[in-house]
């Protein structure tokens, strides 16, 4: 696989979050179908993937938008796969954004740590890159929230060996 993930946000972010979401991206396209992930397979082009940290009002903007909902959210994915870009060297798959803020107050919600909301985030919105839609039906929702279940089940099992 050909692929570079960057990760941005505020300089407060450490290597560990930053090397923590990389691998949560890795993850969910290791253990996702072959028929989702096959276009990675192809040696001549090289991927780019990523995943911004953003504030409440940058992320309520991008909503409006884009999908006309004028609110704060906590995850928005917008994939390049679908569009008919001439074929070049390099291509960008696609961008995962990702509220700080919100992640913050969900991770005390759920009782998780920010890292772990940070990676459960980043699955989500990869996964909507390879055009998995949990808002189509309960089966393409059950079919997406299994799939990640799976990741982040994985992703946690990396945490107990280290």
């Amino acid at each position: 696989m050909n692929l570079t993930i960057s990760v941005t946000g505020p300089a407060s972010i450490s290597k560990q979050y930053i090397s923590a979401l990389k691998q949560a991206v890795t993850k969910t396209l290791a253990l996702s179908p072959r028929s989702k992930t096959s276009f990675l397979k192809n040696k001549s082009i090289h991927w780019e993937l990523s995943v911004s940290l953003v504030s409440e009002s940058k992320i309520k903007s991008l909503n409006h938008r884009f999908r006309k909902k004028n609110r704060v959210t906590d995850v928005l994915s917008f994939s390049q796969l679908d569009k008919s870009w001439p074929v070049s060297p390099i291509q960008s798959f696609g961008e995962v954004i990702i509220c700080l803020p919100v992640a913050k107050k969900q991770a005390l919600l759920f009782k998780q740590t920010l890292l772990r909301e940070l990676e459960r985030l980043t699955v989500h919105g990869t996964l909507h890159l390879l055009g998995y839609d949990h808002e189509l039906g309960k089966k393409e929702e059950l079919e997406m929230f299994r799939l990640q279940d799976k990741i982040l089940q994985n992703i946690s099992l990396k945490h107990l060996k280290t």
